[in-house]
């Protein structure tokens, strides 16, 4: 507790880490200012500048000696290099918080010394009648111990004004219980500089004789943790971040890797899904602690908690043969033996629902809020190639290759399962079937963050389509592109057509073809009048800083970021407010994940509901997490991206 008490008071000065101190000073040759450089630490003296900036109001002092007789106006800013710059004032909540600050820590100081002292006076008393000599070891474990319990204690100023009586600062004390406390003020300044200030609630005496104690468990509003998240994301945004990694199968004692075929993370980032040819696994992701596993199973229809405590499901002939079945020989899909034989290729996971589809037209969906029971299984007479799933979790799209009864010919179809649930029971309705006007096979599916529209591309010509589904009974083609043909050996055509969350004529085509570097279109399908009318979209901005082997991407919340992975596992940023061609974009490399033969083996991302973390799960059932709002780029977990262009 003790420890954590540290961290709080250590993440709380960080808002005084400011210009504290005059390194040197030059004059430019050019217009004639005179720049400053400052060394930064925490200031007990903040003040602010004519331009917004906060400085230690010493150093500004120091300033204004070096200049002499100088211009006023001669002064540049040590922050932004604003010219003119002058004293407006000090900022007393700030020198306030310096204050309160330094209070706690020399408390908590004579706290732990005062413990220790008296644990070592038990000790010798202890030591002196039993008449035991402990061992030199045993003295350098305690005080080793009693060394790593005691946290730092920085003077960073030596010459302060005498700290305020003990009376005046909010601090609580019961008889020895700590008090909680229940608010906090925040206070913003121009630079955009954020403090937090603790107030108790209740202030209680002090007893004579008895140093008082400040409170263990320190808890902001959420509100205020929010406000501070967001400063941290402005500031670290695209460029610095925390990166975490957690791994589900650990490699120790082994040779080789697990590897998976297809991995999803939910669009909440709650849960992620991990799948092999025969097993599944579904993981729970908690904030700095490893992904607890929530359910998993195999192909057979078997769940469970863990592999140790799998069963069959009551009702394993309703839920485990298919209910729907094209095909012309029942008797064979029907058959147990070909249900175990089937193979898992793609999953997708939304909410408590959770779907898998496999080779010889299965796909079967499961219920993740009764253990990841398996509550229905589809079967088609022609092969799945792809899959999705809507975020609420009720529509299920299955890319088909059929044929054409009169012609005998190849045809594209898009089939849609609906999905209700009544009584926390999951329904299933009939199913709905469209043809594309295409031969091409499907190669792609992806629904868009709302669930109102569905992206599709083909295999072979590489086009890209927009289906309306505003009417779920009733979708309707909106958008399609010209055909690209590349007939190269490494090409994976489209491997992802992402529309970006709340804008459906902003949309993200990324391919694996001989000089095709991902890229962003207008799809003007809002502005399209008339049934009858199919969009035609252009291209807004070409990414040719990264590579032509996009495996995947994923968009921002916030609409001015979109996050790739090639083939090799390298993971890029592209941060670009507008999404024009014409305005500075920043890229950078945020991480390296395990690389991918195969679209469908890359690995997964996600952005936060508030865009603030990126999380990714490679093949290798490693979880990522890159974290832009953890901090400042001054602290020490708070690593700098490598920027490309």
């Amino acid at each position: 507790m003790v420890i954590m008490l540290g961290s709080i008071l250590q993440d709380l000065e960080q808002n005084l880490f400011l210009p504290s101190d005059l390194i040197s000073t030059y004059r430019s040759e050019v217009d004639g200012l005179l720049y400053c450089k400052v060394k930064y630490d925490i200031v007990p003296d903040a003040c602010m500048l004519k331009c917004g900036c906060i400085v230690s109001e010493q150093l500004m002092r120091r300033v204004e000696r070096e200049l002499g007789g100088g211009v006023q106006q001669d002064i540049s800013c040590p922050i932004c290099q604003c010219r003119g710059v002058s004293l407006v004032g000090p900022i007393l909540p700030l020198r306030s918080l310096y204050h309160q600050l330094q209070f706690y820590r020399t408390n908590q100081t004579r706290e732990l010394q005062d413990t220790g002292d008296r644990e070592s006076v038990i000790s010798t008393e202890i030591t002196a009648k039993t008449g035991k000599q402990q061992s030199l070891l045993s003295l350098f474990h305690k005080a080793a111990t009693k060394i790593s319990n005691v946290p730092a204690v920085i003077n960073h100023n030596k010459d302060i004004e005498t700290l305020p009586s003990t009376a005046a600062l909010p601090v609580g004390c019961n008889g020895g219980t700590p008090s909680v406390p229940t608010g906090a003020l925040i206070l913003d300044s121009a630079s955009n500089a954020k403090t937090l200030s603790l107030q108790d609630h209740e202030l209680n005496s002090v007893r004579s004789g008895v140093h008082p104690t400040i409170s263990l468990s320190l808890q902001l509003p959420k509100s205020l943790l929010d406000e501070e998240r967001e400063f941290y994301f402005a500031k670290c945004f695209p460029m610095y971040r925390k990166r975490m990694q957690f791994n589900t199968h650990p490699k120790f004692l082994k040779t080789k890797s697990k590897l998976f075929i297809n991995t999803y993370i939910s669009n909440d980032c709650a849960r992620f899904a991990l799948i092999s040819e025969t097993k599944w696994e579904v993981y729970n992701i908690r904030n700095t602690e490893e992904p607890e596993l929530l359910c998993c199973g195999n192909v057979s229809g078997d769940y469970g908690p863990d592999f140790n405590n799998l069963k069959k499901p009551v009702d394993q002939k309703q839920v485990l043969y298919p209910k729907t079945n094209e095909s012309s020989d029942s008797s064979t899909n029907l058959n147990q033996a070909a249900l175990r034989n089937w193979e898992h290729l793609y999953c997708r996971l939304a909410k408590d629902v959770f779907v898998i589809s496999g080779t010889k037209g299965y796909f079967r969906v499961f219920d993740l809020s009764q253990g990841g029971k398996p509550v229905f299984t589809y079967c088609s007479s022609f092969p799945i190639r792809c899959i999705d799933l809507d975020p609420s979790g009720s529509i299920i799209s299955c890319g088909i290759t059929g044929k054409d009864k009169t012609s005998d010919t190849e045809q594209a179809l898009i089939l849609f399962q609906h999905i209700e649930r009544k009584s926390s029971v999951l329904q299933f309705s009939s199913q709905l079937t469209i043809a594309l006007p295409y031969r091409d096979p499907i190669n792609t599916l992806q629904f868009s963050s709302d669930g109102k529209y569905l992206s599709c591309s083909t295999a072979l010509e590489s086009r890209f389509l927009v289906i309306s589904l505003r009417k779920s009974n009733e979708p309707r083609l909106v958008m399609k592109s010209l055909r690209s043909i590349d007939t190269s050996l490494e090409s994976e055509g489209i491997t992802a057509t992402k529309m970006f969350p709340d804008n459906p004529n902003l949309m993200c085509v990324t391919s694996v073809a001989f000089n095709s570097p991902p890229i962003v279109i207008n799809t003007k399908i809002e502005t399209i009048n008339g049934v009858q009318t199919v969009a035609q979209p252009t291209m807004l901005m070409r990414i040719d800083e990264v590579d032509s082997k996009i495996h995947n991407c994923e968009i921002s919340p916030r609409s001015d970021a979109i996050a790739f992975v090639d083939r090799s596992g390298t993971v890029y940023l592209l941060f670009a407010p507008t999404m024009t061609e014409n305005e500075t974009r920043r890229i950078v490399t945020v991480d390296v994940v395990a690389n991918a033969y195969r679209a469908r083996e890359a690995a997964c991302m996600r952005f936060s509901l508030d865009g603030h973390k990126l999380y990714l799960v490679d093949r290798k059932g490693i979880l990522y997490v890159e974290d832009f709002a953890f901090a400042l780029p001054q602290n020490h977990e708070v690593t700098k991206c490598k920027q490309i262009n």
